[in-house]
């Protein structure tokens, strides 16, 4: 029976309804960055999260709860519910983030069922129409662009404070701390929206580099003696906590907490900057990762095995308790619609499944057969596989690189490789991951390529974030002078005449070739040459230092291509042009 239906014959027997009952339960998933395991609530001796220990309080933990293994990956496998290979999303960069349109996301589901859809935070799934949040069923949007503030497609001179963000794609300032705006906008979203049912992700940048946080969060920590970037990443978790709290008391004071189902998690284990582990991937003294392994990155258990909480006090999940059983970032997809009693479109072909028996002291079906493969694959040369990362997760059994074996339940640290006792186990692991990359990863090279020329969207932007080669994704690369190198990957889909304007800036910056934005630390460049190659034609100009950009006007067929660029500069420099914007003119 529909929740809706339900709530109606309660009113009708009893004359009395409770306020959130007149609607489906809210749904708001918050999942932070490169945060690892790293709250008091499970087990860091120095952290205090007192609203984070309420919360799991309230919640089941899901202790073995896998993330993919970087962070644009996890973030497509819970928008889809699917394997990110399968998505297009499986880096994060080398235009490999950019997340397929034709997949369907939670977004576009719970929106056609009624629910208003908010997102707030990190995206990190396409900067460009059409693979933004606003594009992939999100009702009102405010983030920044890329996988980090200050990554180069983010708005220039962003730094954690007074930010300029995207509201549905047009920059807006914001005042104050990035953690306190994407917090305090999720709020006024849910204000706004709580006679609704509504569906929030919100994806807080924290405690992703650069290392940025007010003193009064830091010199705590330094004052106890970590270092100062432990200090940091410590301050940025603290006020995370504060954030939580906020959102929590907002949600009681419209009535709706009871009838919200959240889900708090990180995409990734613990940032490699907080410096926490040795080279090994053992915690350090000054370190915590819940006794396990490897941070950010890695295929060992910390990389991917994190908390998870799920709250829902409406729905009778019964809070401060534990299930063990295996499940995964891409399950939260499909558990949702469960929980809220939403039928699944046709062909979604998830790779996720429902965790709701978990939730209710039950058996997953299949659980006990499941196995999850995670997979950090580089851009192919050969189709060898043999520079990447491996870890098949079964049972108590971790398959790491195709190489090592550990039983976690008996060996939670992974120090005691076993693969040489029990090659047996290892062998049907390695089957089952070669039959997972030749169904899965076959087509992870077909681009998901950038559309130019769109008669409602004539003008993209791109940047060297997403070429198909070396990229330069941060803007400290700029202002060096990093070397990328390769094409974007795109598609013009209508013949006509096409503006190509090349620059080392953002045009909305009006910043020179020359200008040297950071003082010392940035390089001269006397540019003096452009080079465009598009769709396999060559066109050139000579340029000025001070100039702020180049643009070339060619004529273009519809259809698939290359395009590449170069900045040439007196001193023998040559750089990609890091900011292209093509406009269809006619």
């Amino acid at each position: 029976m529909k929740l809706r239906t339900f709530y109606f014959l309660f009113f009708a027997l009893t004359g009395s309804i409770t306020l959130y009952a007149q609607s489906q339960p809210n749904v708001i998933v918050i999942m932070s960055d490169d945060m690892g395991n790293n709250l008091a609530s499970v087990g860091n001796p120095w952290l205090k999260t007192p609203n984070v220990d309420k919360l799991a309080k309230q919640s089941i933990r899901l202790t073995n709860f896998h993330q993919a293994i970087m962070c644009t990956p996890s973030r497509t496998a819970m928008m889809t519910g699917k394997y990110s290979l399968r998505t297009g999303a499986w880096r994060t960069s080398v235009g490999r983030s950019n997340m397929r349109t034709e997949e369907t996301t939670i977004a576009e589901v719970f929106r056609e069922n009624g629910y208003k859809t908010g997102q707030f935070g990190k995206w990190h799934l396409g900067d460009t129409w059409p693979f933004r949040a606003s594009d992939q069923g999100f009702d009102e949007v405010v983030n920044f662009k890329c996988g980090g503030i200050s990554q180069i497609s983010d708005y220039w001179g962003n730094d954690y404070f007074d930010d300029v963000y995207y509201h549905n794609n047009v920059p807006k300032q914001y005042k104050g701390y990035c953690t306190d705006v994407f917090f305090g906008e999720t709020i006024r979203f849910i204000k706004e929206n709580k006679n609704e049912p509504f569906m929030v992700y919100l994806a807080p940048n924290v405690a992703h580099l650069p290392a940025i946080v007010a003193e009064k969060y830091s010199k705590p920590w330094e004052d106890k003696g970590h270092t100062k970037k432990q200090a940091i990443y410590y301050g940025m978790i603290t006020n995370l906590d504060e954030n939580m709290g906020r959102l929590m008391e907002a949600l009681e004071a419209q009535g709706i907490a009871d009838n919200t189902i959240i889900v708090f998690t990180t995409d990734d284990g613990t940032a490699g900057y907080a410096a926490q582990f040795n080279k090994e991937g053992w915690p350090l003294e000054n370190g915590f990762n819940m006794g396990q392994r490897g941070g950010k990155g890695s295929p060992y258990e910390g990389g991917h095995r994190l908390f998870s909480y799920v709250k829902w006090t409406g729905g009778q999940i019964k809070g401060g308790t534990e299930t063990d059983q295996l499940t995964s970032v891409m399950d939260v997809f499909p558990t949702l619609m469960d929980l809220c009693e939403i039928k699944a479109p046709k062909n979604l072909n998830q790779d996720g499944v429902s965790f709701k028996p978990a939730l209710y002291s039950k058996e997953i079906p299949g659980a006990e057969e499941r196995a999850l493969y995670l997979v950090k694959l580089n851009p192919a040369k050969e189709d060898d596989f043999k520079r990447n990362i491996f870890c098949v997760v079964e049972g108590d059994w971790r398959y790491v690189n195709r190489k090592e074996l550990y039983n976690v339940k008996e060996d939670r640290l992974q120090k005691n490789n076993l693969i040489d006792s029990h090659p047996e186990i290892a062998q049907k692991m390695e089957a089952g991951l070669q039959n997972f990359l030749k169904t899965n990863a076959a087509d992870r090279e077909t681009p998901v390529r950038f559309i130019l020329g769109d008669k409602e969207h004539k003008k993209i932007s791109l940047t060297t974030q997403d070429l198909w080669g070396n990229s330069a994704f941060a803007q400290g690369h700029v202002m060096k002078l990093e070397k990328g190198s390769g094409p974007w990957k795109v598609q013009f889909v209508n013949k006509g005449t096409y503006r190509i304007t090349l620059s080392r800036y953002p045009l909305y910056t009006g910043f020179a070739f020359n200008e040297k934005t950071m003082g010392k630390r940035s390089k001269e460049f006397s540019a003096n040459k452009a080079k465009l190659v598009v769709a396999g034609n060559t066109y050139e100009k000579d340029i000025k230092a001070t100039d702020t950009q180049v643009s070339f006007d060619v004529k273009l067929k519809k259809g698939a291509a290359d395009l590449e660029t170069w900045i040439f500069s007196e001193e023998g420099i040559t750089v990609p042009a890091y900011f292209v914007d093509v406009e269809l003119l006619k």
